[in-house]
């Protein structure tokens, strides 16, 4: 026990390092200094971003509702009916996620003035949701006609992959998850402090930082308990501490850009359409963005990581320069 107790506070040093340099690096580009009070009010909000993701299991077993079971749903899609209960599944447990962050903020005075746009937001994602279930039906109908399977069978932590539906299937659930968790509690942590949209963008990246930095332990914590210390061990930190915190940077800075481009221009109209088509497009980018790196991965394609980072850092930083 406190030998694992010891493994996790150095492997959470070693993990924190690269993530102050990225802060400083974004916190340089947009020529101010670091903010450290909201950078490390992440901690609080990468937690409760992380624990759905992370904890999908245990929350199923607690809540005991077979219609949380989302990956379940997505694997009997098969016609319309069994496409509308994938929505509901997702419905719900995005109602789990919003659930989670909205408790830290129930008790606060200022819990009405975010609540307009938290419900419109709510209902942005479940359109989105609906647009994805339709999405995991054509695909379903697609993969039926052809027998995609895998040679050789992926294992990824506890799940096996044998065909690449299930690898679609699995990471478009878990890249829908983690955005729209690192969204509600950035939004909930955000929303009254920040001014501009370059605020917006960078606190986001924070509350990303954070998610990544929680992520990369637990991979460098699996790979330690099972391999010990080898050169495999280094390249995975290494990897991790670049390519794959820079996904996560990316699809966040997606979000929280056109999110608050959205909200300034659309502000004083409730439900307006703009605002609805707006958010959703680039909610469905960066969803996108993550899944096709998450596949590309798992399938071998590792030069996407360096086609990412380039990109994704060039990307991210042009936001910076905009007036």
């Amino acid at each position: 026990m406190i030998e694992n107790i010891f493994i996790y506070i150095i492997l959470a040093l070693i993990s924190f390092f690269p993530i102050v340099i990225w802060a400083y690096i974004f916190s340089y580009i947009d020529d101010n200094p670091l903010n450290k009070k909201r950078f490390f009010l992440g901690v609080i909000w990468w937690g409760l971003a992380v624990v759905p993701i992370l904890h999908m299991d245990k929350i199923l077993e607690i809540i005991n509702f077979k219609y949380l079971n989302i990956f379940y749903f997505a694997s009997e899609i098969k016609w319309l009916v069994t496409s509308i209960e994938f929505w509901l599944s997702m419905s719900l447990f995005l109602l789990v996620i919003v659930l989670f962050s909205f408790i830290a903020w129930s008790l606060t005075k200022n819990i009405k003035k975010i609540l307009k746009i938290y419900i419109k937001n709510i209902l942005v994602f479940f359109i989105f949701i609906w647009f994805l279930s339709l999405v995991v039906f054509v695909l379903n109908i697609l993969f039926s006609q052809f027998n995609f399977f895998i040679s050789d069978s992926i294992s990824f932590w506890n799940i096996i992959f044998n065909s690449f539906k299930l690898i679609v299937f699995y990471y478009l659930i878990v890249a829908f998850i983690e955005e729209s968790s690192k969204h509600f509690n950035f939004l909930q942590s955000s929303v009254l402090q920040i001014k501009t949209i370059k605020d917006w963008v960078l606190y986001a990246i924070f509350i990303a930082l954070w998610f990544a930095l929680i992520e990369n332990m637990l991979y460098l914590y699996n790979y330690y308990i099972t391999y010990w210390v080898t050169s495999e061990l280094l390249k995975i930190y290494f990897f991790r501490s670049v390519f794959s915190v820079i996904v996560h940077i990316l699809a966040s800075s997606v979000v929280a850009y056109y999110f608050t481009k959205a909200l300034l221009l659309y502000r004083e109209k409730d439900l307006s359409l703009p605002y609805l088509k707006i958010f959703s497009f680039w909610i469905f980018i960066s969803i996108l963005l993550h899944l096709v790196f998450d596949i590309a991965l798992t399938l071998g394609f590792s030069f996407i990581m360096f086609i990412y980072f380039i990109w994704g850092y060039l990307y991210v930083s042009s936001i910076f320069y905009k007036d």
